[in-house]
């Protein structure tokens, strides 16, 4: 029988759609290992069920901004989830700002493992595996000492990204921007509440035109009224609404200017420079911390930054003054929490497990780990010399087709210390890294390295 995972998130106007998209890129990966997904929300969203989901809907039990809700509201959700879902299932995932350890308590009647997917930190969990995928500076891996259950995992950082798998594949398609841009999106969001859009197609009116300007709505709602006469104004602008995917866009992308919150992670993965505006107070955080690293540009919150504001910043990017994306996304984000989500057992010692050459798109399974930019700036380096370098072979751990960690090979063997760490997507593994190990020798026996040998029986390189 296949196992059931309940998801219980919502989407609205006041909201945002974050929550149900990353979960339904979770949902997805779930699905492709097995899983029926059942997706829970306050409101019908045809998202849910085009993406081949079974949706329930409950009712609204309180301000859907409030956070954490009042325990009689938490419990009446928790109640009327458990009761549109008609018995046990197998995993229940949480991520909602108004529900905490009051509601997880609760959902337990039904399920032996409940996930909570989290940005904010600061209250209290009930829950066996925790993912926040967001980065807050240094120190990061501390906000949620003491929150969480003993023996709770933990996945944090943007090597756990919930995006969508196309990213992971568009990703390797991907090619460095132009400098100075010659295409430009503009997305907000799906709903845009402060008319952002607007304000960045102002201060595109008069200015040299890009060759193309993507502006992009996330739904008819979002439409205000006039944009479209804007958007005719801009040389090279066309009009989206409703996209399917933000992915394709973003590819074809030099620069991007829009809202934090998820598009983030989806921009640094397909390596787009980026014109950050914070639209809620609680994502400036991670915008914050991003750009005072040097990793991005952040504009300010909506509102305050202008017409004029938008014109400096456009100013920055035509000099090519705008700070690259580092290599932390890869796009596997989401397979790797699914794995932990749907924890899977080998049917024989190396089942699942591939080793492989590294290439270019390999950076962020080397660098993406801690939460120190320094270290990030260090391992990047670090790999992209490596896969030159005459005397060493970068090696990806594959589980189940998902990169785990790379190993570095000289002619003296295994640098151990170059995995960092064994993650909770290792532990599938964990028992044959050993052996993998110490049978990962040097590809040739003398000259330089042209391929990788077949390091564990039945599986080969590339």
């Amino acid at each position: 029988m296949a196992p059931v995972v309940l998801v219980r998130a919502d989407a609205g106007p006041r909201i945002g759609s974050g929550h149900l998209v990353r979960q339904l890129a979770l949902a997805d990966l779930l699905a492709a290992r097995g899983a029926e997904v059942v997706v829970v929300t306050t409101g019908d969203d045809p998202r849910i069920t085009a993406a081949g989901h079974r949706s329930l809907t409950v009712p609204e039990q309180a301000d859907a901004t409030g956070r954490p809700w009042p325990v009689a509201a938490q419990l009446a959700d928790a109640r009327a989830t458990i009761e549109r879902a008609g018995g046990a299932v197998d995993v229940v995932v949480v991520d909602h700002y108004g529900l905490d350890h009051v509601w997880e308590a609760e959902v337990r009647r039904i399920a032996d493992r409940v996930v909570a997917v989290d940005d904010l930190a600061g209250r209290r969990r009930e829950v066996d595996l925790l993912v926040d995928h967001n980065w807050y500076g240094a120190g990061s891996a501390g906000r949620y000492d003491g929150t969480v259950p003993d023996g709770c995992e933990l996945l944090l950082g943007p090597r756990y990204a919930l995006l969508h798998p196309a990213y992971a594949e568009l990703r390797k398609e991907s090619s460095p921007a132009a400098v100075p841009p010659r295409r430009l999106l503009v997305s907000f969001g799906g709903t845009d509440p402060a008319g952002e859009t607007r304000t960045v197609l102002e201060a595109l009116r008069g200015r040299p035109a890009f060759e193309r300007v993507e502006v992009v709505v996330g739904s008819p709602a979002a439409l205000a009224p006039g944009l479209e006469d804007l958007v005719a104004d801009v040389p090279g602008a066309e009009l989206h609404v409703a996209l399917p995917s933000l992915a394709p866009s973003l590819q074809r992308a030099d620069l991007a200017i829009g809202a934090s919150g998820t598009a983030t992670w989806e921009r640094i993965c397909l390596q787009v420079p980026a014109i950050v505006t914070t639209t809620a107070p609680h994502q400036s955080g991670v915008t914050r911390a991003l750009a005072e690293a040097g990793l991005t540009t952040w504009a300010g919150l909506v509102g305050e930054v202008g017409v004029d504001g938008y014109r400096a910043l456009l100013d920055r990017a035509a000099e090519g003054a705008l700070p690259l994306p580092p290599p932390l996304v890869d796009g596997y984000g989401a397979a790797r929490v699914a794995h932990a989500v749907l924890p899977t057992r080998p049917t024989g010692p190396d089942d699942g497990l591939r080793l492989r050459l590294a290439g270019p798109e390999d950076a962020p399974v080397a660098v993406a780990r801690g939460d120190d930019p320094a270290g990030w700036v260090a391992a990047g380096n670090r790999f992209a010399s490596d896969l030159v370098v005459p005397d060493v072979v970068v090696v990806v751990v594959e589980v189940d087709g998902v990169p785990s960690a790379c190993l570095r090979v000289t002619r003296d063997g295994p640098d151990v210390d170059s995995t960092n760490h064994i993650d909770i997507l290792d532990k599938r593994a964990a028992g044959i890294m050993d052996d993998v190990l110490d049978r990962l020798v040097w590809p040739c026996s003398e000259g330089e390295p042209t391929r990788l040998a077949a390091l564990v029986p039945g599986q080969g390189g590339r």
